[in-house]
């Protein structure tokens, strides 16, 4: 352990830094939901809440290295098939790590983000038991025994929930101490929706392999031509969303500048419609797809912020 903590730079792979933006912008729409409906910020909380979906990340990257190199689907993919955004971080199989202590550091997450989450519950209130367990449970299980979301189609589901709804519910919470479900359910699917669209998308280059190994998600049970039609529904669908939210009056008028994404939208369901079974040729829809859910996250939390000012 100490040999391998020596370098710190595979730790960084590991644990995936460069994926951490798939969970704050969520934290940040909270916290403009709570100023715009409520007023309040609160900074310690804010931060807290940052570290502990950080840590909650941290956990479920690491178990997913862990796991998915045991069951050997991260060592079967063809090189021609690996992408910045596919595949894991190609530590485990590169050698360069050892795999317990990769486990290790994420049990050590997944405890300091159980402490957030108690301190939380004693100074908020008792909603962050189920959304803290809610959390842990669909991360940590995504790809580990005895659930395997990941393997049973429902992992994509439980990323957008995760990722969508539950921390911008436990975010806003934090902050405002109540949770109206009815005002916060709309701008929550947005990051949902486009985060599980992220997971859609880097699920085709790994389509082969899954098979071989049964890791059958809903990319690799639809078949990659059926998935595509998928990855449009969920990529155009934010736009109903904020339509109807700004009729129902729970997205702010000027919550609609997302629609300034609409041309990186088009892009993206460009290329996977022509590139759909061409791993390589798909990685600017898949960076585009991050770059889609980030823009089109803070966008919102940004129109929320310029309401109530």
């Amino acid at each position: 352990m100490i040999k391998e903590m020596s370098s710190w730079k595979p730790w960084i792979e590991v644990i995936r830094v460069k994926f951490f933006l798939a969970g704050i912008p969520s934290v940040i729409l909270g916290v403009a939901l709570s100023v715009y409906w409520t007023g309040y910020f609160n900074f310690l909380n804010f931060t807290l809440s940052l570290i502990g979906v950080i840590l909650a990340m941290i956990g479920t990257y690491t178990f997913n290295e862990y796991y998915d190199f045991k069951t050997g689907v991260d060592i079967i993919i063809p090189s021609d098939h690996v992408t910045p955004f596919n595949a894991g971080s190609r530590i485990l199989p590169s050698g360069t790590l050892k795999p317990e202590p990769v486990l290790k550091l994420g049990i050590v997450a997944w405890i300091l983000y159980s402490f957030i989450a108690a301190y939380f519950t004693l100074t908020i209130g008792w909603l962050i038991i189920p959304l803290a367990l809610m959390g842990f449970i669909s991360g940590a299980f995504y790809t580990a025994p005895p659930f395997k979301w990941a393997y049973r189609g429902v992992g994509e589901a439980f990323i957008g929930l995760n990722y969508g709804p539950l921390i911008t519910f436990g975010s806003y919470y934090v902050q405002a101490m109540n949770l109206p479900v009815q005002l916060i359910i709309l701008p929550s699917l947005i990051p949902g929706l486009l985060i599980t669209a992220v997971i859609w998308i880097n699920e085709f280059p790994d389509y082969p392999a899954d098979k071989t190994v049964g890791k059958m998600n809903l990319v690799a049970r639809l078949g990659l031509e059926k998935a595509r039609t998928i990855y449009y529904l969920l990529t155009l669908s934010i736009y109903i969303v904020l339509l109807v939210g700004a009729f129902l009056h729970v997205i702010p008028l000027t919550g609609l500048i997302v629609f300034v994404t609409l041309p990186i939208t088009y892009s993206n369901i460009a290329v996977l419609k022509k590139y759909y079974n061409v791993p390589r040729k798909l990685i600017p829809a898949m960076r585009g797809t991050i770059l889609l859910f980030v823009s089109s996250t803070l966008l919102l939390a940004l129109g929320y912020f310029l309401a109530s000012w």
